[in-house]
């Protein structure tokens, strides 16, 4: 049996040390544990919802004593509900106290941290220890640069701006962009690659086809003539025979048309 404050506490604290279980010396009042006493008829705490660990501050057990001794001087008020997490003073009567985020609190004391708008019956948000209304909750989230809209869920930052996943999108073809390669323009529109591609990648004019990266791999063009050709591309238009830097092996142009020296000396002799 615990007679008073000081031996409540240093009671918790030796059962503290350890991991233990108040189901043979704490009984459930009301919602608040409180210390067993002879005359207690109060029912018994599931183990699971009893068991503690080690680890508890001094701030801690000073609170919990607090509570225990408050419902122990209380014990025969049927108006006493508990204390209250947010002034630590006694609730009395159940139409002045609630119940959220596992503790008890006055009517008047849960309310949201920036506003003070009372929370009773209404939704809220407990995020890094602070408790919002919906409205405060919604005026500390981002909003997406596309639509304008809070960002609730998952956040897709790019280009030094916030966007829903879903609504970043090409500007010409509409297609998400998210979890795949994008550019931006020079006006700052994001496009996907194929469309980059498509407005600004150079096209060969052996093949007509445009010379962009294949898996990644960097790319090379060959400017001839004015005129860009992909390094495969860039061959002699009669036997196909690959031009390079040595001597007597490069592009010999003769009318628009890309020859070895062979061929060159052919054709400029008909």
């Amino acid at each position: 049996r615990v007679s008073n404050a000081q031996s409540l506490k240093q009671w918790y604290q030796r059962r503290v040390r350890g991991s233990f279980s108040f189901t043979d010396s704490l009984f459930v009042l009301r919602g608040m544990i409180v210390a067993s006493e002879s005359n207690t008829t109060c029912p018994q705490l599931a183990p699971e919802e009893c068991t503690q660990g080690g680890g508890v501050s001094e701030d801690e057990v000073d609170e919990l004593t607090a509570m225990m001794m408050a419902c122990l001087e209380n014990a025969q008020d049927e108006d006493f509900v508990g204390v209250c997490a947010t002034c630590k003073e006694n609730i009395i009567g159940h139409e002045n106290g609630c119940k959220a985020l596992g503790s008890l609190y006055h009517v008047t004391c849960f309310t949201c941290s920036k506003c003070n708008d009372p929370l009773v019956k209404k939704p809220f948000y407990h995020t890094d220890g602070v408790i919002y209304c919906e409205e405060c909750y919604l005026d500390t989230l981002e909003k997406c640069e596309v639509c304008n809209t809070h960002i609730k869920e998952r956040i897709l930052k790019a280009v030094d701006k916030q966007y829903h996943p879903e609504c970043f999108k090409c500007t010409d073809c509409a297609a998400c962009l998210d979890g795949v390669p994008f550019t931006v323009d020079t006006n700052s529109n994001v496009l996907c690659v194929s469309c980059y591609n498509k407005k600004f990648a150079y096209r060969c004019a052996a093949c007509s086809q445009l010379i962009v990266s294949e898996d990644g791999a960097e790319t090379y063009r060959i400017i001839a003539m004015d005129k860009d050709f992909h390094v495969a591309c860039y061959k002699c238009q009669v036997c196909d025979a690959k031009f390079s830097n040595e001597e007597g092996q490069g592009c010999y142009p003769l009318e628009e048309k890309l020859l070895c020296h062979a061929h060159f000396k052919e054709l400029s002799a008909a």
